[in-house]
């Protein structure tokens, strides 16, 4: 068949009508309504992870993601590789977000258009949105006329009607949205569909959803409304004072803060509404040009609703800023001229029924809706619901098996690393696949799922237990009386965790960290003002050495948060320096043997860093203020590192 893979970015479960939704998606809702509703599948946790693993049928760490940042790996093979070589036409448009330093023409798609980092001005098309091969045809959009969304639907057409110019050749189209990421922009038209209805608040949008989805039968009747969610700590919410509490009732907040965020969430509902349109557009052209019926259309979600960070939201780029908007101003959300979030108390209303958000192992974190439609190959019943669990490692092996492609052992000289995934075909033809047993692991939050059985936890917390069978949105903890369970489910974690280049317990060749003061020391001969020195661990907790401007800068990252002991001169030639951090926190740094700088961490790491230790280059996810790898021109010698 032909295939077009459509990914919705930080789409809630029950966003779709389609999944209990107030939100109008009559498009995705007439693929469920004629294909397969899945209700039990899951994804990485968050964006680029997510997409690593959709594409390539590995773990994100195996396909060279790590937290937030990476590089697409040489030892992975994406889906437009292995359908090329079957003899595909590839196209992607949309959101890429696995590396900049590979693009999608370099990864198998004949055609892109899109943006290569994580998200962006839906309304600014430079320098953000980029044409590939540069030589090919782009559209030349008036001013005032761009928006990512109808764009992308534009360019999808275009490169379908491109494919569909060559006779018996099939074609594969990932369509990747950036919808509704965050900045939250869209037209005012489609806003003002759903101001009212959010000015009711997120507890009755709660209430109103769950009542929906029972009705639907994605859940068993009995489950019961969970209690608002907590936000867990983050580095932004440390700082507005928002951490470990939960989302406040709707009707305890002021009447302008109710009205900024009813405003807020009709954005969000409105970019999902537009994204619809666009898929609606997608399907007409399919079904006008008689390929609808042999189109293997996928429609998922790269995680969880996104609850970055606090209940107000944010009005700055990931920042912790929020803009209290009120009367005229609040006609300012959703513009070109706006950058904002709609926070965790909207998250969590776009998860019901489940708890947490993206980033997390929970389901709110990583359930996503799944919708497979194909009028010439299903050999279901229009409307069936999947309730078998189903992961975003699947589409590689799935659509090798139905696009008669062959899985690689070896691609461009390198050693292509197994999937792990199951195809779905037997699902397809009525029956079922094999059981297994899922893993997952964003930022140290980890999950293991055998049958009914769900083993998860939170950086730095203990393992629960939760019966998805008798208990689905996780309100029973059963460790304390499962020991013996909660003991094997997490030993397989962690056989999983090393097999899968997870290294949750750190790199044994590496410095183990948890619970020590550290000591550096090196000696440093710098040919150019800024680079790292030494770098152990990333985006999520380690701590790293490096030059800025030729001033050294010590830096340690805990729960994602940037602590750093800067010296204020640049010392001149070959130096020495020594960097402590000390189980309180305190920070020092040393250059020739003189503290030149001190600074406070919140104490000893309590995880290990999963990034290992590298010198001369960051070459995993960043620990500082920089963008990894940063090489250091010149030499780094005599590196120790001490821990007690």
């Amino acid at each position: 068949p032909n295939v077009l893979l459509i990914l919705a970015d930080d789409l809630g479960w029950s966003d779709l009508g389609c999944y209990g939704g107030e939100i109008k998606t009559p498009n995705i809702d007439a693929l469920a309504n004629e294909g397969l509703r899945f209700t039990q599948c899951y994804n990485s946790a968050r964006c680029c992870p997510s997409r690593a693993s959709l594409l390539t049928g590995l773990v994100p760490n195996q396909a060279g993601i790590r937290d937030m940042s990476g590089q697409l790996s040489d030892r992975a093979v994406t889906l437009a590789e292995v359908l090329g070589d079957a003899g595909y036409s590839t196209s992607m448009v949309g959101k890429w977000h696995i590396g900049d330093r590979v693009t999608p023409v370099s990864r198998g798609f004949n055609e892109f258009y899109g943006m290569i980092g994580g998200f962006n001005s839906y309304w600014q098309e430079h320098p953000f949105y980029t044409r590939l091969p540069a030589d090919h045809t782009k559209r030349d959009y008036k001013p005032g006329e761009f928006y990512s969304t109808n764009a992308f639907a534009d360019y999808s057409i275009d490169f379908l009607t491109q494919a569909h110019a060559t006779p018996n050749k099939p074609w594969f189209q990932y369509l990747a949205f950036n919808a509704p990421h965050f900045p939250l922009h869209a037209p005012e038209a489609d806003i003002a569909k759903y101001e009212s209805v959010y000015a009711q608040g997120w507890d009755k949008i709660r209430e109103s959803r769950l009542a929906r989805i029972k009705k639907l039968g994605l859940i068993p009747q009995n489950v019961e409304l969970t209690p608002r969610s907590n936000i867990p700590k983050n580095w932004a919410n440390a700082q507005t004072g928002w951490a470990d509490k939960d989302n406040p009732a709707w009707d305890s907040l002021p009447a302008d803060r109710r009205a900024d965020l009813a405003r807020r969430m009709a954005t969000y509902a409105a970019c999902v509404d537009r994204m619809d349109q666009s898929v609606g557009r997608v399907v007409n052209y399919l079904k006008q040009t008689n390929q609808y019926d042999n189109t293997l259309i996928f429609f998922l979600s790269d995680n969880g609703a996104c609850a970055e960070w606090d209940p107000y939201g944010f009005d700055q780029s990931s920042g912790p800023k929020n803009i209290l908007h009120t009367g005229a101003a609040l006609k300012e959300i959703g513009t070109p001229e706006s950058y904002i979030s709609y926070g965790s108390g909207w998250a969590n209303a776009a998860n019901t029924p489940w708890r947490l958000y993206k980033h997390y192992a929970q389901e709110g974190g990583i359930r996503t809706p799944l919708i497979a439609h194909w009028p010439k190959g299903l050999k279901t019943k229009p409307g069936t619901l999947i309730t078998q669990p189903a992961s975003i490692i699947d589409f590689m092996p799935t659509l090798l098996e139905l696009g008669g492609a062959t899985y690689p052992k070896e691609h461009n000289g390198q050693a292509i690393i197994p999937t792990r995934g199951a195809s779905l075909t037997p699902i397809f033809n009525g029956g079922q696949i094999a059981p297994r047993t899922l893993y997952m692991e964003h930022e140290g939050n980890r999950m293991v799922r055998e049958g009914d059985w769900k083993l998860e936890a939170i950086e730095g917390k203990p393992w629960e237990l939760y019966n998805l069978a008798s208990d689905p949105t996780e309100m029973k903890d059963l460790a304390a009386g499962q020991a013996a369970r909660v003991e094997r489910m997490s030993a397989a974690w962690e056989t999983w965790a090393e097999e899968s280049n997870v290294k949750a317990k750190g790199d044994k060749s590496s410095p183990q960290l948890v619970g020590k003061a550290i000591t550096i020391t090196c000696s440093v001969t710098p040919e150019a003002p800024s680079g790292v020195i030494l770098a152990q661990g990333g985006i999520q907790r380690g701590y790293a050495l490096h030059l800025d401007e030729g001033k050294p800068v010590f830096s340690v990252r805990q729960q994602g948060e940037l602590y750093t002991a800067a010296a204020p001169t640049a010392p001149a030639g070959k130096f020495t320096i020594e960097a402590h951090l000390e189980k309180d926190g305190t920070m020092t740094l040393a250059v020739n043997g003189a503290i030149v700088a001190r600074g406070k961490a919140p104490g000893v790491f309590t995880v290990q860093p999963q990034d290992p230790l590298s010198i001369g280059e960051d070459d995993l996810s960043a620990v500082g203020d920089y963008k990894s790898p940063n090489p250091l021109k010149g030499k780094v010698e005599n590196v120790k590192v001490d821990t007690k």
